[in-house]
Parts: structure tokens; C-alpha cells; sequence
């Protein structure tokens, strides 16, 4: 083969790789897209969220407790200013279980642990749901991993409450120095494997996407009528 004939091929080879290298980051550039275009996507199901809680919710009672207060200016003695009070306080109370559950002070002043022991207490229901909390946190988390802790726990223990509606629901978290697990078990009504697989199946594509960006990843265990377990896994924390 000639020295021609040797360069020509290894340009050949070097176009080639160019190529396939373009092709890769077009690639990447797209799943960046698509996860962006998700995670904007989850940021709107929220505030929709918030939006209904406050408007059937909060709104509603300061709708009843204005019609109270305007019976009471024209002299109606038949509404009790007691009445008017527990409706003040009921909306009061529910203002800020809305803003907790936004963003939840003790996570800022107290850390994961004790946010995660509030949000335990508050989302178990004596009579429905029992939950059982079990941690072993061996490292000092950022503010973006506690938040993102926080966040798809959240969503679990919601999914299972509401829609799967468990009984016993059992969370497990591990963290160390380069690895986030977190583990929630129920023994809900399950789910089919399309339902795990749908980007909108019950807040799994918000929680997926969450963890994506932290490069992570999430696995669901399930079928109809036994459970679901789902296993959250981060490595490579603090840059290690």
C-alpha cells in the first residue's frame, strides 16, 4: 500500500470518528433537552398543585368566613362568631401545612433527618397508614442532595398513601461519602410494569427525572396486588 493510499484511509478513519462524535453529542444534547423540557414540566404539575390546594382549599374557607363576617356586620345574630373563628384558624392551619410541605423550614435550620421525622409524622395516618422510618447517615449532605432526598421521599410516601393505598409503609435511607440509597417499601395494591414505564404513572417521571439529573437512578419493583418497592440510587457524591 502506498503512503497515499495509507493517508488516505487515515483521514477516512479520522472522518469517521468525527462522525460518530458528532452523532454523540448531538445525542447528548437531546437527552439534556428532553430532561430539561421534564423537569420544567414537573415544576408546572407543582404549581398547579399549589394553585388547586390554595384555591379549593384555603380559598374556599376565606370565602365562608367573608359571607360569616358580612351576615355579622348586617345584624344576622344567628351566626356564631365562634364559627367564624375555627373557620380564621382552619384556614390559617391550612396555609401553612401548604407551605411546609413547599418548603419545609426544619429542612433549612434542622437538616434531612428531622424533615424527614416531621414529614413522617404528619403524612401517617393512625387509623390507615402506618410508617416506619429507619437511617444511617454517615456524611454531612449538601443542600441540593437533602432537597432531592426529601423531594422523591415525598412523592413516594404520597403515591402509596393516595393512590396505592398502603398500610405499612417502610423507609429505609443510607448516606455515606459517595452514595445516597433510599429504599421505600409498601404493601399497597401495586402496580403494572406500563404504570411504572409511564412518564406520568402516579409522580414516577417527576421522581425519575429528579434523580436523572443527579445522575441516578430509580428502580420500582411491583406488581397488581403486592406492593411496590422502590430503590433510589446516587453514587459518586462530593466528587468522588
Amino acid at each position: 500500500m502506498t503512503n497515499n493510499a495509507n493517508i488516505a484511509k487515515m483521514v477516512n478513519q479520522l472522518n469517521e470518528k468525527q462522525k460518530q462524535i458528532s452523532q454523540q453529542l448531538y445525542s447528548g444534547n437531546e437527552q439534556m433537552r428532553g430532561l430539561a423540557k421534564r423537569v420544567w414540566r414537573v415544576q408546572e404539575d407543582e404549581r398547579k398543585h399549589i394553585a388547586r390546594e390554595l384555591h379549593d382549599g384555603v380559598g374556599q374557607l376565606l370565602t365562608a368566613l367573608i359571607n360569616q363576617l358580612q351576615q355579622v356586620k348586617k345584624g344576622d345574630e344567628s351566626i356564631a362568631l365562634d364559627e367564624s373563628i375555627d373557620l380564621a384558624r382552619q384556614a390559617l392551619s391550612d396555609t401553612r401545612v401548604i407551605s411546609r410541605l413547599m418548603r419545609p423550614r426544619i429542612l433549612d435550620d434542622l437538616g434531612l433527618i428531622p424533615a424527614l421525622d416531621w414529614l413522617v409524622r404528619i403524612m401517617a395516618d393512625p387509623e390507615k397508614a402506618m410508617i416506619e422510618f429507619h437511617h444511617q447517615v454517615d456524611s454531612i449532605l449538601d443542600s441540593d442532595t437533602q432537597t432531592l432526598a426529601f423531594r422523591v421521599i415525598q412523592e413516594a410516601l404520597t403515591n402509596a398513601i393516595k393512590h396505592a393505598q398502603a398500610q405499612k409503609i417502610i423507609l429505609n435511607l443510607i448516606a455515606t461519602d459517595n452514595l445516597l440509597m433510599i429504599k421505600i417499601k409498601d404493601d399497597g395494591i401495586g402496580m403494572k410494569a406500563d404504570q411504572e414505564a409511564s412518564p406520568e404513572g402516579f409522580g414516577l417521571g417527576a421522581m425519575r427525572d429528579r434523580i436523572s439529573a443527579f445522575g441516578g437512578q430509580l428502580t420500582i419493583i411491583s406488581q397488581p396486588g403486592q406492593g411496590c418497592e422502590i430503590k433510589i440510587l446516587v453514587t459518586g457524591r462530593n466528587g468522588r
